[in-house]
């Protein structure tokens, strides 16, 4: 069963005892609040503000019926703290948790004690208060900040049997690995390729836009005739009745032309980094020694806070060694880490 400590100033537990002890205890009463954090403790028809703040430990109650045997009766883990002073009572309100235990040797456990046995610290309320802020606005449907859009054509990959309305981007690096076709979204999709392709040139069909009559508005005769007379008379098109020995000069003019022009070889395409599968198996090398470096740099620490706290000479002597060993395996993975992170960037670098 789960017990409670009540903690009232000296001059109200008198009063509390005597209530207690006659009888009458109608005229003590807990009344809690909406946030079940702040009471009002009422005796004897007057009111006290209270607070509930856990301990710093569990303790157990126990019964005894002829002071030789003892029986267990229940738990406290929260005590509620009555105080008549404004400032006691701000104080109160900064803390979730009291520093101190109920015997002389739990006086001041938690920082003694119970900070040393934490492996993370809290997060900082700030950062906390931020993210709850953004989980808000994602929730009630809100824009989220830092969004980069990217307009891409459709393939049939896009599309499976689990993602039936197109393909969730979450992990770029996977997607790479499943897809490399990824990659080259930027090209045109072969639908597209294949109708650019098959559009007819100019010169096959025989028939030059300069050489179309000039569209002008009914009546317009004048303009009609000086846009064909500027056509027919432009350089940079043949006319169309030239005569045998025009049109050899003009073949003559182009082999020379031609003749003279180097035709320099089809350079091939230059395939991506990122498909490499040397450097993709780059990548998980790279991840596994950032997280082997941390548990190195974590065992580091606590080594050196156990050496710094220690009081036995032979323990200390034990875990000075234990730290010398840990600051070489950790040396050991930086230097690997930092010889796979230059090989990862002379890839991204060609």
């Amino acid at each position: 069963m789960e017990q409670y400590l009540l903690q009232v100033p000296k001059k109200l537990a008198q009063e509390v005892r005597r209530h207690m002890a006659s009888g009458d205890a109608g005229k003590v009463e807990m009344i809690s609040g909406a946030d079940n954090k702040h009471f009002k403790l009422v005796v004897g028809g007057k009111e006290y503000a209270s607070r509930i703040a856990q301990l710093p430990c569990i303790l157990e109650t126990h019964k005894t019926y002829d002071d030789n045997f003892f029986y267990k009766s229940g738990e406290i883990g929260q005590i509620f703290i009555v105080s008549d002073k404004e400032e006691e009572l701000k104080a109160l309100e900064e803390q979730e948790e009291v520093p101190n235990g109920i015997t002389p040797p739990n006086t001041n456990v938690i920082k003694r004690k119970f900070e040393k046995t934490k492996r993370h610290t809290p997060f900082p309320k700030n950062d906390v208060a931020r993210v709850e802020e953004d989980l808000v606005k994602i929730i009630q449907g809100g824009v989220i900040e830092d969004v980069h859009e990217e307009l891409v054509d459709f393939y049939d990959w896009m599309v499976d049997s689990s993602h039936p309305n197109g393909l969730v981007v979450t992990d770029e690096l996977e997607l790479i690995r499943q897809h490399p076709e990824y990659l080259e979204l930027s090209s045109e999709p072969p639908e597209k390729q294949a109708k650019l392709s098959l559009r007819p040139a100019a010169s096959d069909a025989g028939v030059s836009a300069v050489n179309t009559p000039i569209v002008t508005d009914v009546g317009s005769e004048v303009e009609s005739q000086a846009g064909q007379e500027s056509a027919q008379l432009s350089p940079a098109f043949a006319s169309p009745a030239l005569s045998a020995d025009d049109d050899k000069d003009v073949d003559d003019l182009e082999d020379d032309i031609l003749g003279g022009m180097e035709v320099k070889p089809a350079q091939p395409a230059r395939t991506s980094y990122q498909t490499d599968p040397a450097y993709l198996r780059l990548l998980p090398v790279r991840d596994k020694l950032l997280k082997s470096l941390r548990d190195a740099e974590r065992d580091v620490n606590e080594y050196a806070t156990k050496v710094s706290v220690s009081s036995n000479v032979v323990v200390m002597k034990r875990v000075k060694q234990l730290l010398e060993t840990a600051q070489t395996q950790r040396d050991e993975i930086a230097a690997e880490l930092e010889k796979t992170k230059q090989e990862i960037a002379n890839f991204e670098n060609s």
